[in-house]
């Protein structure tokens, strides 16, 4: 892991500085002789020829572009490598319930907040973990989670998209002292036995993207000069599952619940169309706070597989879909701190005897630095008499 988070930043570095070592084969490419296509790029000797790719893909990563935005509402730092150290966790709960007589339960993990490295660019932002906890709930109260959880933001101009991939192993039942039968000492029934994945999918339209910058709270790669908002418009498709050996709903909650309840494994489908709105409102210049509601309209499919092996499949419409995104930071152009959280709750319609509602997101404090690789780089390349400007 420590390989990998080392390698990360390296490479990003040299991709981002590529444009200047274009110069180092040729005296000719100088200040007076702009690289203006990628014929411009030296191509002749066979080191030249090995290069021309790897170089013609760094021309088209880091050459000038027209501005298509107002740049008295936003800032751009795309030409910079953006490091954050952040604070983060993420997480993937689950509820289970029965609709004839009223019972839920509650399904947890326990979660670590843990140190990472977050990696911003034009287009993406991700975060490597570097297995280090902060804080962490023992194994005694919550039991033991294992998981692997993806979560990529895919910013441009005018779209965004957030990608997840999560599969989480060991749960606990957040409100098992609700219930009179449980008569354990702990205050949680642990369920190692529990596992829950989702694959999804989230797409938005930036309608005012000219004056508002979702990269300001989210990426880091931009900055929000003046307060502004935007209509956001998308689509959406999500896949859970969720099983648990005989079944999710065990002894001593059994006689609470419908026999129907008594589901093995669950795969729920999920599609539609968002609608909503974000804010950043920007105060004592350097200071901004962002708050984001969208609401997703669709259907699903639902097939539940019982302990008693019999199968249950239906189509509903009329589900709900709650994206909630929320933000504070400082930002002062090289350096920002702050705090970001992002969360996604599905309400179904309860249109059969049984629900499921579930929900995932990340929340993480941070601080971070932006480079100018590409200055520095120029400097360098300069001294060692490399190029001549």
């Amino acid at each position: 892991m420590q390989t990998k988070v080392l390698l990360i930043p390296i490479i990003l570095l040299m991709i981002i500085s590529s444009k200047d070592s274009i110069a180092q084969d040729s005296p000719s490419i100088t200040k007076n002789s702009p690289v203006k296509t990628i014929w411009d790029i030296p191509h002749k000797t066979v080191w030249q020829k090995c290069m021309w790719v790897h170089r013609s893909i760094a021309f088209g990563i880091t050459k000038e572009r027209p501005v298509k935005y107002d740049t008295a509402y936003i800032k751009s730092y795309y030409k910079r490598l953006v490091i954050t150290l952040p604070i983060s966790t993420r997480f993937l709960k689950f509820s289970l319930i029965d609709l004839k007589s009223g019972s839920k339960l509650t399904f947890v993990p326990n979660i670590d907040y843990g140190i990472g490295i977050s990696v911003s660019s034009r287009w993406a932002s991700f975060i490597i973990n570097t297995g280090i906890e902060v804080f962490n709930d023992g194994a005694d109260i919550k039991g033991e989670t294992k998981y692997h959880d993806y979560q990529l933001n895919l910013y441009s101009r005018k779209i965004t998209t957030d990608l997840f991939v999560q599969h989480y192993s060991g749960f606990y039942i957040k409100n098992s002292k609700s219930f009179s039968d449980y008569a354990s000492k702990k205050p949680y029934a642990v369920r190692a036995d529990v596992n829950a994945s989702n694959i999804g999918v989230s797409s938005y339209y930036i309608v005012n993207h000219k004056k508002f910058s979702y990269g300001n709270s989210f990426a880091f790669v931009e900055q929000q000069k003046k307060s502004s908002g935007s209509l956001l418009l998308g689509f959406y498709y999500f896949y859970f599952n969720a099983s648990g050996k005989p079944s999710l709903v065990s002894f001593p909650f059994r006689s609470n619940f419908d026999t129907l309840s008594f589901i093995r494994n669950s795969n729920i489908q999920n599609v539609g169309l968002n609608l909503g709105y974000i804010y950043t409102l920007v105060f004592l210049k350097k200071c901004y706070t962002t708050a984001s509601l969208v609401q997703g309209f669709g259907g699903e499919k639902e097939v539940y597989k019982r302990d008693d092996n019999s199968t249950y499949r239906q189509l509903l419409g009329g589900s709900g879909k709650l994206n909630v995104r929320l933000a504070l930071g400082y930002d002062n152009g090289r350096y920002f701190i702050g705090t970001m959280g992002m969360f996604d709750y599905f309400l179904f319609p309860g249109k059969s005897d049984l629900n499921f509602d579930y929900s995932f997101g990340k929340f993480m404090v941070y601080i971070g630095y932006r480079f100018s690789i590409l200055k520095t780089e120029r400097k360098l390349l300069h001294h060692l008499k490399l190029i001549d400007y």
